[in-house]
């Protein structure tokens, strides 16, 4: 509330550091009087105001550290859960593989049987024709060479190569 008289606060600037001492004018007492009172204060606190800083550059250091090693620690749970999650989609993308080259293979079984079977065809019209039906069937079908499904998969450390061990 405003009443028309001064206040002197002095207060430490440093965050963390809870001090302050205040003085008020008032009918009684100027606040030229209070000057060597002030004075007086602020050079007994001096030694106080300094122990509680120096407290608060080491409490202030320590919660620095301790967010370095937080940091720190999230970092290589981060790491270890990527490596995890690479090794997982590595590990399925090569069991998709593994199964795309089983359908494939028995698709190629299939066109290994019906050209099997038709070499024993006699009827050399309808031989023709199928071995057209087969030609175009089989270009239509994906390789079956295994190495060219094993070409297109990404291993774990293709995937996320990790910064810790």
């Amino acid at each position: 509330m405003p009443c028309g008289r001064l206040r002197v606060i002095a207060y430490s600037p440093k965050k963390g550091v809870d001090w302050s001492v205040s003085w008020q004018e008032t009918e009684q007492e100027a606040l030229g009087a209070l000057i060597p009172k002030i004075v007086e204060t602020l050079k007994a606190a001096k030694s106080t105001l300094q122990r509680l800083m120096d407290a608060e550059d080491v409490a202030a250091a320590k919660r620095k550290k301790e967010r370095e090693e937080e940091w720190e620690r999230y970092l290589k749970q981060e790491d270890a859960r990527k490596a995890a999650q690479a090794l997982a989609d590595s590990q399925q993308q090569l069991a998709d593989i593994i199964a795309r080259w089983g359908r494939a293979m028995t698709v190629e079984r299939f066109f290994l049987d019906a050209e099997e079977r038709l070499r024993t065809t006699d009827d050399e019209d309808r031989r023709k024709r199928l071995e057209e039906r087969l030609a175009l069937a089989r270009a239509m079908m994906e390789s079956v060479d295994p190495l060219e499904f094993i070409e297109s998969w990404r291993a774990p450390k293709e995937r996320y190569q990790a910064k810790f061990g």
